[in-house]
C-alpha cells in the first residue's frame, strides 16, 4: 500500500513538473523568438527554414533602429505619457478610494458601482467621443491629450484595486490618529499610505504598464511622429505588405525594457500587495 502511494505521488509530481515546464516554454518562447529575431541577419531571417538559433548574431537591427529611425522620439514620448499618466492616476485614485472607503456621503455606493462599471467598459467604445472632446479643447495631435484620456481606464482600475486595499486596513489605526488631532488628509498621509505602500506600488506598476502598452487612443489622437508613442512607432515599421521584422523585433525588445525593469524593481512588493487586496476585515 505504501509503495503504491509513493508511486502515485511520484507520478503526480512528474505530471506537475511536466505541465509546469510546458507552461513555462509556452510563455517564454515568444519572448525568446523576439530577442533571437532581433539578433538574426536579414538574409537568414527571411529564409524558408528559420532556425531556433541563428548561425551568427548581429546588432545591425539595433544600429539601424537608433541611427536611421525616429524610434528614440517615440520611446521618450511613451516615457513622458506613461510616467505622468501614472502619477495623475495615483493621486486622484488614492483620494477617491480613501473617500469611498472611509467617508460617509450620499451616493457613495452609486459612485463605487460606477467605478466598477467604468473599469469593465471596453476602451474601444469611447474613442470616438474622446476624439471629439480632445479636438474641441484644442489638444488634437498632442501627447498631453493621451495623459487626459488614459485616466478614463487607469483611474477606474486603480480605484477598484485601492478600495480593496484600503478596506483591509483596520479603522482602529486611523481612529487613533484622529484622537491625536489628525485630519482625514493627515491620517491618509501618515497612517494609510505607509501601510498601503506595497499595494500602491503594485497599482502603480500596472498603471504604468497600461499606459505604456496602449495603442488605440495613441493611434486615433496623435498623427505626427513628434507626438506619437512607441506602440505606434513599432507598427510603423511596415510598408504596404512588407514587414521589416528586424526593426520590429529590435524595437519590441527595447520597448519591453521599461516595463520589465519596473516589474523587477517592484517584485518584492507584488506578492505582499496582491495578497493584501484579497483580505478584508
Amino acid at each position: 500500500m505504501q509503495k503504491s502511494n509513493k508511486v502515485n505521488n511520484k507520478i503526480k509530481t512528474l505530471v506537475i513538473y511536466l505541465v509546469s515546464a510546458a507552461g513555462f516554454i509556452w510563455s517564454i518562447f515568444p519572448i525568446y523568438w523576439m530577442i533571437k529575431s532581433s539578433l538574426t541577419p536579414n538574409a537568414e531571417m527571411y529564409g524558408l527554414n528559420p532556425q531556433l538559433l541563428p548561425s551568427r548574431f548581429t546588432f545591425e537591427h539595433y544600429e539601424q533602429l537608433f541611427t536611421e529611425t525616429t524610434f528614440i522620439r517615440y520611446f521618450l514620448n511613451s516615457v513622458y505619457v506613461a510616467v505622468f499618466s501614472t502619477i495623475v492616476a495615483l493621486v486622484l485614485s488614492i483620494l477617491a478610494s480613501y473617500a469611498m472607503t472611509r467617508l460617509k456621503f450620499k451616493a457613495r455606493n452609486f459612485i463605487r458601482r460606477g467605478v466598477l462599471y467604468a473599469y469593465l467598459l471596453p476602451t474601444a467604445v469611447l474613442f470616438i467621443p474622446m476624439y471629439i472632446m480632445i479636438s474641441r479643447i484644442g489638444l488634437g495631435d498632442n501627447k498631453n491629450s493621451l495623459i487626459i484620456v488614459y485616466q478614463t481606464f487607469i483611474i477606474p482600475y486603480c480605484c477598484y484595486m485601492l478600495m480593496s486595499y484600503f478596506t483591509a486596513i483596520p479603522k482602529s489605526m486611523e481612529e487613533a490618529a484622529f484622537i491625536d488631532g489628525c485630519s482625514h488628509i493627515q491620517a491618509l498621509i501618515k497612517v494609510i499610505l505607509p501601510i498601503a505602500a506595497p499595494s500602491i506600488a503594485v497599482v502603480a506598476t500596472f498603471a504604468f504598464t497600461m499606459s505604456w502598452n496602449e495603442y488605440l487612443y495613441a493611434l486615433v489622437l496623435t498623427t505626427s511622429p513628434s507626438q506619437q508613442t512607441v506602440t505606434i512607432g513599432i507598427s510603423g515599421f511596415r510598408y504596404s505588405d512588407n514587414y521589416i521584422w528586424g526593426l520590429i523585433m529590435g524595437s519590441s525588445v527595447v520597448a519591453s525594457l521599461p516595463a520589465v525593469c519596473l516589474y523587477m524593481l517592484a517584485q518584492r512588493f507584488m506578492v505582499t500587495g496582491l495578497a493584501a487586496g484579497g483580505v478584508k476585515q
